[in-house]
């Protein structure tokens, strides 16, 4: 007799697996909380960035146009009739004198024939005017010498001598009927060779307009019958490109174009002429740019849409950024630049409204206090700066007005040389990060100032990441293709500069007036 010993169970508890299941979920559960607890954040607005790159731009136009062959013949009909054979049909090539078509010349013949007749005809008068002539002239002969002898009056002379003449003008009357029945002859034959429609030159019929047994109607126009096209190894590309544009575009140019048939292949051209003429539609206005490309296998063909880009200027192995990068500017800025925007809205530049104190002042007076309002702000100046900033400022805008003399032009022109000379003396007593600030807002008043420098350039600012704080790098910038501008500065490639991303702004609590203008008051 055998014993078999159960496994010992406590009463109400779980097996062991379980339990050991348990414990290592649970453990388990408590690695990943202390992992998530402990791991490094991510920021939680960070910045996007692109790198520095060197490469190529082109700067292009764009417009959009269609192909069509450089020569272009329309054959027609110079005559009327019904079309008797046509021997050539769509793409066939053909050579010039080739026939194309034949009308019915039967009504041709006929003329012809009507016209030989009328000269036969018009012979025989001939030749019966010069037999009355010879008749006429005989007995012109024999009345005078019987006048002679004194047997005939002179007025039988005279007579015969008129019956003379008016046969021999008789026989030159007969002579031109000839000239004119020849005349009538050469161009019924001319009519009738035209039955015979030919090439007037080689090239590939692109279309055909007619069938047999179809009636030519030829009356004040010559109908079509054929095109031809001389030579479809080169094509033309007729190009609509707009005014805002066109000033830019010259002969010589390099074309790339695509079309929609084949929109993996891009194809090239050069600009041949920029026509004058200016084509209006919807009250838009443009002009249209001819350019000549091949047509390598003869895949492109008349009548189709091109999309083009004519090149204005390509630019190879330059510093590039994406655009982004001179849009962007940090959230701060964004917000200071919108309160400017509201104030400047309120009544005067920067929010401070001219005349502000109860005293009057002139416009350029009203605008250089609020070009140094402005300074303060945005630099974030402590009071013994601000205090050192005013005075210097009062004694550049005293030195500003005494150049101007009252002369509008010359008040601002020198209202910029007088923020120049400021942003120059105030460097010294800025600290770091206000001196950072004050590198931007140089390379903003550049930017804005509009003026290209030598080689087309601009100024501009980027800003990079330093110390996890945008910084901003002042940079001249050139050509642009949309996504990638050319700049010069500092920077080399593989720099990272910010292109968006980073904290959103947070709106500046506003006290003051009624209409909440940034703390803006008007003393009535």
């Amino acid at each position: 007799m055998s014993l078999h010993t159960a496994p010992i169970r406590r009463k109400g508890g779980l097996p062991r697996p379980v339990v050991y299941a348990l414990a290592a979920i649970g453990a388990l559960l408590a690695v990943w909380g202390g992992w998530q607890m402990f791991k490094p954040k991510a920021p939680k607005d960070p910045y996007r960035t692109e790198q520095v790159q060197q490469g190529d731009i082109t700067k292009s136009v764009s417009a959009s146009g269609s192909l069509q062959a450089l020569v272009t013949v329309d054959v027609g009909s110079q005559i009327s009739g019904q079309i008797l054979k046509v021997l050539v049909d769509f793409n066939d090539q053909v050579a010039a004198g080739q026939l194309l078509a034949t009308l019915d010349p039967q009504t041709y013949v006929s003329r012809l024939r009507q016209s030989e007749a009328q000269i036969a005809a018009n012979q025989a008068q001939v030749a019966q005017a010069q037999a009355q002539a010879e008749q006429a002239r005989a007995a012109y002969n024999r009345t005078k010498s019987l006048y002679d002898q004194g047997i005939m009056a002179k007025a039988a002379l005279e007579t015969s001598m008129a019956a003379w003449k008016s046969t021999q003008a008789n026989v030159q009357a007969a002579r031109a009927g000839v000239t004119q029945s020849q005349a009538a002859l050469a161009s019924t034959r001319t009519d009738l060779g035209r039955t015979n429609i030919v090439a007037p030159i080689s090239g590939v019929v692109i279309n055909r307009s007619i069938e047999p047994g179809q009636t030519v109607a030829a009356s004040f126009t010559a109908p079509v019958l054929f095109q031809i096209a001389q030579d479809l190894s080169k094509l033309e590309v007729k190009i609509s490109v707009d005014e805002a544009d066109i000033g830019q575009v010259q002969e010589g140019q390099e074309v790339r174009f695509t079309v929609d048939a084949f929109p993996d292949d891009t194809y090239t051209g050069v600009v041949t002429q920029v026509r004058k003429q200016p084509e209006t539609e919807s009250n838009v206005v443009a002009y249209i740019v001819i350019a000549q490309a091949e047509n390598p296998g003869g895949k492109l063909m008349p009548g189709m849409t091109a999309n083009a880009d004519i090149v204005i200027q390509q630019l190879r192995g330059v510093l590039k950024v994406p655009a982004a990068a001179l849009r962007w500017t940090p959230p701060d800025q964004q917000a200071s630049t919108s309160s400017r925007t509201a104030g400047s809205a309120m009544g005067g530049p920067g929010g401070s409204p001219p005349g502000a104190g109860g005293q009057r002042q002139g416009a350029g007076s009203g605008q250089r206090g609020a070009m140094g309002a402005r300074l303060i702000e945005q630099l974030d100046l402590d009071a013994g700066q601000k205090a050192k900033v005013e005075a210097i400022l009062a004694e550049e805008r005293t030195k500003a007005m005494a150049k101007a003399s009252g002369d509008p032009t010359a008040m601002r022109q020198a209202t910029r040389q007088m923020m120049q000379t400021v942003l120059t003396r105030i460097e010294p007593i800025l600290k770091p990060a206000q001196k950072e600030k004050l590198v931007a807002l140089r390379a903003r008043m550049a930017a804005m100032g509009g003026r290209r420098g030598q080689g087309g350039m601009t100024s501009g600012v980027v800003y990079v990441l330093r110390d996890g704080k945008p910084t901003a790098v002042p940079v001249r910038v050139g050509a642009s293709d949309g996504s990638f501008t050319q700049i010069v500065g500092p920077l080399k490639a593989g720099d990272e500069v910010i292109i968006g991303g980073g904290p959103k702004a947070k709106p500046k609590a506003t006290q003051g007036g009624p209409m909440g203008g940034g703390g803006v008051r008007v003393r009535m």
